[in-house]
C-alpha cells in the first residue's frame, strides 16, 4: 500500500521542506503572498504524515492547527512591520491581545472536537445536551471575539 511506503514518508519531508522554505521565502523577501502557500503546503504534509502513519486520531491536532495558524499570523505580522509607518502601542497590544485569545480560542475548540471524538459513542439526552452546548459555546466565542476585533 502506498499509504505506508517509504515513498510516501519522502513525500511528507518534501513537502514539509518545501512548506517551510516558501515561509522563509516569504519572511526575507517580505512577500505576504506566500505565507498562504507555505501554510498550505505544511497542512498537507502534516496530513500525509498522519495516513502514513494510520493513526484514526492525533491528539497533537489541536496543537498543529495552533502553530499553523501562529505562522501564518505571525509572519503576516513580522512583515507589516517592516512598513515606514510604525503603529501605535495600542494598535499593537490590541493585535497581541486578539491573536494570543484566537490562538487560545482556537486550541480549546480542537481540543473539545479531540476529546468528543475519542469518547464511545452513545445517545441520549447527555450527549445532545453536550453537543448543543459546545455549538453554543463556538458560536458565543466567535461572536465576542467578532466584537472585540
Amino acid at each position: 500500500m502506498l499509504a505506508r511506503s517509504n515513498e510516501a514518508i519522502a513525500a511528507t519531508v518534501g513537502i514539509g521542506a518545501v512548506g517551510t522554505l516558501f515561509l522563509l521565502w516569504a519572511l526575507v523577501r517580505a512577500s505576504v503572498e506566500m505565507i498562504p502557500w507555505a501554510v498550505g503546503l505544511l497542512a498537507v504534509g502534516y496530513g500525509i504524515a498522519l495516513v502514513v502513519r494510520g493513526r484514526h486520531l492525533d491528539e497533537a491536532a489541536p496543537l498543529v492547527a495552533v502553530g499553523l495558524f501562529l505562522s501564518a499570523e505571525l509572519g503576516s505580522w513580522s512583515i507589516d512591520e517592516r512598513f515606514a509607518i510604525p503603529a501605535e502601542r495600542a494598535v499593537v497590544a490590541a493585535r497581541a491581545g486578539a491573536l494570543g485569545a484566537l490562538a487560545i480560542a482556537s486550541l480549546a475548540v480542537a481540543a473539545l472536537a479531540i476529546g468528543l471524538s475519542a469518547a464511545p459513542a452513545g445517545s441520549g439526552l447527555t450527549w445532545t445536551v453536550l453537543g448543543a452546548a459546545s455549538a453554543v459555546g463556538v458560536i458565543g466565542a466567535a461572536v465576542v471575539l467578532a466584537r472585540r476585533a
